[in-house]
C-alpha cells in the first residue's frame, strides 16, 4: 500500500513528542501537522479535513483524547485514530476502543517502533475498509440500475402480453369461421365438389386449424404470463376426466394404427381445475399420438405416488435426447423429432402445460430415451391444504 503524502495529525501536550514523532516517521513520506490538545486538534481538522490519521495522547489539558475522539465521531468522520498513553488501565483502553479508536499504545521505551508498526497496520486496514465501502456502493448502484432495468423489462413484458392477447383474441373468431365454413363445404351440404375442389378446401381447413391452434396457444401464454391464470379447483374424478379426453384422440390415433391403452387404478377424488388439467392431458396425449409411429401403442397410467396422484403417458416414439430435454418446457421450442404424419406443433404446448401444473402446485416430469420412446408424467397433490 502506498502511504506517500498521507496527512497525519499528531496531538500531544508534550512539545518534545510533537517534534520527535514526525522526524522518526519522516522516512515513510507522511505529511505532518501537530496540535497541543483536543481543542486545537479540532481547529486543525476543520482547516484540513483531508487528514487521514490522528495520533493522540490520552491525557491533555482543555480537552483530553477521549473527549476529542467522541467529538470527531459525533460529526460522522471516520478518520483512523491511534491513542498513546502512559496509563495501562484496562478500563481506559476499553473505553477508547469503544469510542472508535483504531489502536491503543503504551508510551514505553519501545513506543516508536510499535507506533511505526501500528501506523502501517491501521492505515492498511482503513484503506481496505474504504475499498470495501466503495465496492458496496458500486454494488448498490449496480443493483439500483438492475432493479430499474428489471422494472422496464417487466413493463415491456406486460405490454407484450397485452398485445399478444389482443392480437390472438381478434384473430381467433375469423379463423374459427374460416375453419367452420371449410368443414361445411367439405361435407358437400351445398353441393358436389370435384376432387380438385376438395383438395384446395382441405388445405384451407387444415391451415386454418393450425393457425387457430397457434392463436389459442398464444392467448393461453399471454394470460398465464400476465398472472391472470385463474385456477378454479373442484373435488372431482381425475380418472373420469382422463377417459373423456382419451375419446377425443382415439380416432386420430386409429388413423395411424396406434392404440391408446388406459387401465385405471383406484385413486381418490382430488381438487383440481378440470378445464385446465384437460388442457394438460390433451397436450400430452396429442403429442404422443403425433410422434408415435404406425402400429405402436400409447400407455396411460394413473396411480397414487405418496401424497400425490401421478398420471403418466408413455409412447413408443423416437424419444428425446438429454440435451433437448432441458429445453422441453420453454416457449417456442422446436425439437429434432418430427410428427410421424406431418402434424404441426406451435412449440408452446409444453410451456403451457408446465405453467398449469405449477399453478396447481404439482410436478411435471419427462423420462425419455432416443429410439425407445418418452414418458411424460404430472403429479397433483391429494390434499388441498
Amino acid at each position: 500500500m502506498s502511504v506517500e503524502k498521507l496527512k497525519i495529525l499528531v496531538v500531544d501536550d508534550d512539545l518534545f513528542f510533537r517534534k520527535m514523532l514526525p522526524k522518526k516517521l519522516s522516512s515513510k513520506g507522511f505529511i505532518f501537522d501537530t496540535a497541543e490538545n483536543g481543542v486545537e486538534a479540532l481547529e486543525k481538522l476543520h482547516a484540513n479535513p483531508d487528514v487521514e490519521l490522528i495520533i493522540s495522547d490520552m491525557a491533555m489539558p482543555e480537552m483530553n483524547g477521549l473527549e476529542l475522539i467522541k467529538k470527531i465521531r459525533s460529526t460522522g468522520k471516520d478518520v483512523p485514530f491511534i491513542f498513546l498513553t502512559a496509563s495501562d488501565q484496562l478500563n481506559t483502553a476499553i473505553e477508547a476502543m469503544t469510542c472508535g479508536a483504531s489502536d491503543y499504545l503504551l508510551k514505553d521505551e519501545n513506543i516508536l517502533r510499535t507506533l511505526s508498526i501500528s501506523v502501517d497496520k491501521v492505515l492498511e486496514k482503513h484503506q481496505l475498509k474504504k475499498s470495501n465501502q466503495k465496492l458496496l456502493q458500486d454494488l448498490a448502484a449496480k443493483n439500483k440500475d438492475l432493479e430499474k432495468s428489471n422494472k422496464q423489462l417487466l413493463k415491456l413484458n406486460e405490454l407484450k402480453n397485452k398485445f399478444l392477447g389482443m392480437a390472438a383474441h381478434d384473430l381467433r373468431s375469423p379463423l374459427a369461421s374460416i375453419r367452420g365454413l371449410s368443414e361445411f363445404l367439405l361435407s358437400e351440404i351445398f353441393g358436389y365438389l370435384t376432387e380438385e375442389q376438395k383438395e384446395y378446401i382441405n388445405i384451407i381447413n387444415k391451415t386454418s386449424d393450425e393457425m387457430l391452434t397457434l392463436v389459442n396457444d398464444l392467448l393461453d401464454v399471454s394470460v398465464i404470463e400476465s398472472g391472470n391464470l385463474d385456477i378454479k379447483p373442484l373435488k372431482t374424478s381425475l380418472i373420469s376426466l382422463i377417459k373423456d379426453r382419451i375419446k377425443l384422440y382415439r380416432m386420430s390415433a386409429e388413423k395411424k394404427d396406434t392404440r391408446i391403452n388406459f387401465i385405471p387404478e383406484d385413486i381418490p377424488e382430488i381438487f383440481f381445475d378440470p378445464s385446465k388439467i384437460a388442457q394438460v392431458i390433451d397436450n400430452l396425449v396429442s403429442n404422443s399420438v403425433k410422434f408415435s409411429p404406425p402400429g405402436s401403442a400409447i400407455y396411460i397410467h394413473a396411480d397414487v405416488d405418496k401424497a400425490m396422484v401421478k398420471v403418466s403417458i408413455r409412447d413408443e416414439g423416437p424419444g428425446i435426447s438429454e440435451e433437448e430435454q432441458s429445453r422441453l418446457f420453454g416457449e417456442f421450442q422446436r425439437l429434432s423429432a418430427r410428427p410421424t404424419a406431418g402434424e404441426k406443433s406451435t412449440g408452446l404446448g409444453l410451456a403451457i402445460v408446465k405453467k398449469i401444473i405449477d399453478a396447481h402446485h404439482g410436478i411435471l416430469e419427462v423420462n425419455s430415451r432416443l429410439g425407445v420412446g418418452s414418458t411424460f408424467s404430472f403429479k397433483l397433490p391429494i390434499s388441498n391444504d
